[in-house]
């Protein structure tokens, strides 16, 4: 059942990632939200629900995997990329289950996706389990 599941996310996942015309060689892995981390440096897709944020004079932040401080992960879109997103950043995406792709990095010993491109952001998912894939 959960070879099916997985299959079924993966497949999935690739539709999705083929509509946003992202194109990679292989899926390294699926890894638990708790490991994070471990992925910084690399191009990831990451599949969760913004469970707060916050919207500073420069940028804004979205906490993903908990509310701030304890969150798994931010995003990070800077004030300059606003005018892209065609609204309040925080109103489009707050409360709601994304995919996030880009480059992870670490900031303050945190992990971050810095996010220039509403593509790099899809809030029109269905699935239910978080998921972090991660490619090179």
């Amino acid at each position: 059942m959960k070879t099916l599941l997985l299959i079924c996310l993966l497949v999935s996942g690739s539709f999705g990632l083929k509509a946003q015309e992202v194109l990679v060689e292989h899926v390294v892995g699926q890894w638990r939200l708790t490991d994070i981390p471990k992925a910084a440096g690399k191009e990831v897709v990451l599949v969760d629900s913004v469970y707060d944020g916050r919207a500073f004079e420069s940028h804004t932040l979205l906490n993903i995997g908990g509310n701030y401080p304890n969150q798994l992960m931010s995003v990070f879109i800077d004030k300059k990329d606003y005018e892209k997103f065609g609204g309040d950043v925080l109103k489009l995406f707050l409360h709601k289950k994304i995919s996030v792709q880009g480059k992870l990095s670490l900031y303050k010993e945190k992990p971050q996706v810095v996010v220039t491109d509403p593509k790099q952001l899809n809030n029109h998912l269905s699935w239910k389990q978080k998921v972090l894939h991660v490619f090179l």
